[in-house]
């Protein structure tokens, strides 16, 4: 029974309209009655006591049903309680005021000055009530200048308009911040709709919060009440954007995450900050920066690449079959190859996916060639000689997953030079000197740990939904029948071939 009253409270807002038509309309009436006693108007109608009362029932108890529709829909806590309670006192007040018409419409001394303050409470309730919907200043918003002046009302504050701007003039919160807010957020916390009293479609607005208070701690490793609603789970009352609307990217979440942590900066040039690589890249592909480069020919890449290893005494294999990524494996040929025979590598660097030099005469010299190699995933450099110096190099290797170190002479101080590689997550340092506190600190900067909370209150989420849908049945015994796998929907396409 609980979703009754929800459902009937969605009518509201197409009910509330019915009250408001039949009062209007009956003050109108009113107003010819009282315009039919002036000398010539005398063939105007008027109202006989008959015609008034049944007028007055209907728009009364109209009036009172749209009150209790209305308390109905309160109840669902969609919406703004401060606003919503000053919108039932107002609706309650004006279906008072309209069963009080009824009550004295016999005595006219009365009953008009009834009417008109009837009158006023329905045109201020359903300001209150549109306000809600639609923002506080919807009424105003459009208002011509003159008039909003004679009234008193500022003028509304701008817009933040999108800006044309590259990654190289770009401004933290101008480019980078508001275009999230503006394509996420201000649909209900901008000019035309600010729930809460929340506007986020300016610095200034966003600065200074809502009816709840600040929404952005600057500088907090939480962010504030702005993340900390969007990280909830996707079926709590309080989770923005709302359930049903589109939801923030991975990318998203990453720019408004780091920008909120690092100091929520309002007009700092994004160039002169020290950004993290995968928000770097993010920010770089929106504000139209260097696109991922079109990926090599595969016929006379792997002509070339199988040249290169014959004359070099190396393997060099495919590592699909329609693509042109290769796999070089040179630690065949043993302290033989060297930093020269890995220059040798440059032609076909852009396809070079898995690299094998392990035990090889590889220094730091040879990371220079290394790291031209840029869709790089994994990379085998155990017993090289490759030192702190090398891993330097080697840092904006953004898609390297495996990295092998094993046996060489690396410290604390390269691995920390590994964060500007966002997907590492597999790093061997057997025999080196690098300590296991900072494989753990290298770990805890790699690996989103919000991201991951998320993840999981997500997997809660699509949990409860996948129970929902099991079907028990009873035939005098017990029966359960659980949705299907997802590998036996038809629909789902089969992984690609390797």
């Amino acid at each position: 029974m609980d979703t009754l009253p929800a459902f009937l409270g969605r009518l509201h807002p197409l009910w509330v309209h019915l009250p408001i038509g039949i009062l209007v309309l009956l003050g109108i009436l009113e107003l010819v009655g009282l315009a039919s006693r002036l000398p010539g108007l005398s063939r105007l109608p008027a109202l006989g006591p008959g015609q008034r009362a049944l007028v007055l029932a209907l728009g009364a108890l109209a009036a009172a049903v749209a009150a209790l529709l209305g308390w109905m829909l309160a109840r669902t806590g969609d919406y703004d309680q401060a606003a919503v309670a000053h919108h039932r006192v107002l609706g309650i007040a004006a279906a008072g005021a309209a069963l009080a018409a009824l009550a004295v419409h016999r005595l006219p001394r009365v009953y008009l000055p009834v009417l008109a303050v009837s009158l006023g409470l329905l045109a201020a309730a359903g300001h209150a009530g549109g306000s809600i919907t639609h923002g506080g200043d919807f009424l105003t918003a459009r208002m011509p200048a003159p008039l909003a002046k004679v009234l008193g009302i500022a003028p509304r504050q701008a817009s933040a308009k999108p800006r044309d701007r590259t990654f190289a003039d770009a401004a933290v919160f101008a480019d980078a911040v508001q275009p999230i807010l503006r394509d996420r957020c201000v649909g209900c916390h901008g000019p035309e709709k600010s729930n809460g009293g929340l506007r986020l479609d300016s610095w200034e607005a966003l600065s200074k919060g809502g009816k709840h208070g600040a929404v952005l701690k600057p500088g907090s490793a939480g962010g504030g009440m702005l993340l900390s609603r969007i990280d909830l789970p996707r079926d709590e009352k309080e989770h923005m954007p709302p359930r049903g609307r589109p939801q923030l990217s991975d990318d998203e979440l990453a720019v408004l995450e780091w920008w909120a942590s690092s100091g929520a900066a309002p007009d700092r040039a994004l160039a002169s900050l020290d950004l993290p690589p995968p928000v770097e890249d993010v920010l770089r592909q929106r504000l139209g920066g260097p696109q991922p480069e079109a990926p090599p020919p595969r016929a006379a890449t792997l002509e070339q690449a199988r040249q290169i290893a014959r004359r070099l005494g190396i393997l060099v294999r495919s590592v699909s079959p329609d693509g042109p990524w290769i796999d070089v494996t040179a630690s065949r040929a043993g302290r033989a190859f060297g930093d020269a025979e890995l220059a040798r590598l440059a032609p076909v660097a852009s396809a070079v996916q898995w690299l094998d030099v392990a035990g090889t005469s590889v220094s730091d010299k040879g990371m220079a060639t290394v790291a031209a190699m840029r869709s790089l995933e994994r990379l085998h450099l155990d017993g090289t000689k490759v030192t702190d110096e090398g891993l330097r190099r080697l840092g904006r290797l953004r898609r390297l997953t495996y990295l092998n170190l094993r046996g060489t002479a690396v410290t604390d101080a390269g691995i920390a030079a590994l964060r500007g590689m966002p997907r590492l997550r597999s790093l061997y340092v057997w025999q080196t000197a690098v300590t296991p506190a900072a494989v753990e600190e290298l770990g805890r900067q790699l690996v989103d740990a919000r991201k991951i909370s998320r993840w999981n209150a997500e997997r809660d989420v699509l949990g409860r939904e996948i129970d929902a849908e099991h079907f028990e049945g009873n035939t005098g015994e017990a029966l359960r029948i659980d949705p299907p796998p997802a590998s036996a929907n038809p629909t789902t396409p089969s992984p690609l071939p390797k």
